[in-house]
């Protein structure tokens, strides 16, 4: 039996159980994707690169036989997002070339946090300083369109740690580019910036709030286990190439 067509966010959503990954990543009604073998896979755009891409939920197994099956539909050097393991279970005339993440969330507010009374807006001048100096890679940068605000915490000769509002689904509170300047860190100035954003977001209507964390960022897994975020979902996000078959 072929996978079912599904045309719209609703029927994405349905499929997926409302999971908190698919919901931030629906942000229009026009959507399309396909369901089989208990695997989901649909286009939409990724929250922190904000690109197209083919995201997935499901079981390793189930999600490599979905996309093996609508491999037709898709084209090569798609960008994907798969749960880790998949992208060795696909046919061997298909690579990943990507990069580990894990998702991230909450469904409530944090613990209060030390500190979280410091934490208020910021300018993007100060932001750019400081991620300058603590991660100049950061998925959100100022100027960047998909910034609602900056919010961060001051210190007398600067900026000391800030993060992006970057939201856009509805009720679905989104951050990016948490970082905290190398002179400053071990202060819990991270966590409380963290935990005042995200407490913020749940005041002003939002049922879940999530960010995306890479694989390898220690640090930031320590912080994000602190103050209670679900890790329900590793991935890996980059370039399925579909290669010709023998």
């Amino acid at each position: 039996m072929p996978p079912t067509v599904l045309t719209s966010a609703a029927e994405v959503l349905l499929a997926t159980d409302h999971d908190p990954y698919a919901r931030g990543s629906l942000r229009r009604s026009d959507v399309s994707g396909w369901a089989a073998h208990g695997a989901v896979a649909w286009r939409a755009t990724d929250a922190e690169e904000r690109l197209p891409y083919l995201m997935t939920l499901g079981q390793p197994a189930q999600v490599a036989r979905l996309v093996e099956e609508i491999l037709p539909e898709l084209r090569d050097r798609t960008r994907v997002t798969l749960p880790r393991g998949t992208a060795a279970l696909l046919p061997a005339w298909v690579a990943l070339d990507g990069t580990d993440w894990d998702h991230r969330w909450m469904g409530d507010t944090p613990l209060l946090q030390p500190g979280e009374d410091r934490v208020g807006p910021v300018d993007e001048d100060d932001v750019a300083l400081l991620l300058a100096a603590a991660s100049p890679h950061a998925s959100a940068l100022p100027g960047d369109p998909s910034v609602v605000r900056w919010l961060g915490v001051r210190g007398p000769d600067g900026l000391l740690a800030c993060a992006a509002d970057t939201s856009a689904a509805t009720r679905v509170g989104h951050l990016s580019s948490i970082a905290v300047h190398p002179d400053a860190r071990g202060q819990g100035l991270g966590a409380a910036v963290t935990a005042a954003v995200i407490r913020l977001l749940f005041a002003e209507g939002c049922d879940v709030v999530q960010l995306g964390m890479y694989a390898d960022n220690t640090a930031g897994r320590a912080l994000y286990d602190r103050l209670g975020m679900h890790d329900d979902h590793p991935f890996t996000s980059g370039l399925l190439q579909v290669r010709s078959r023998w």
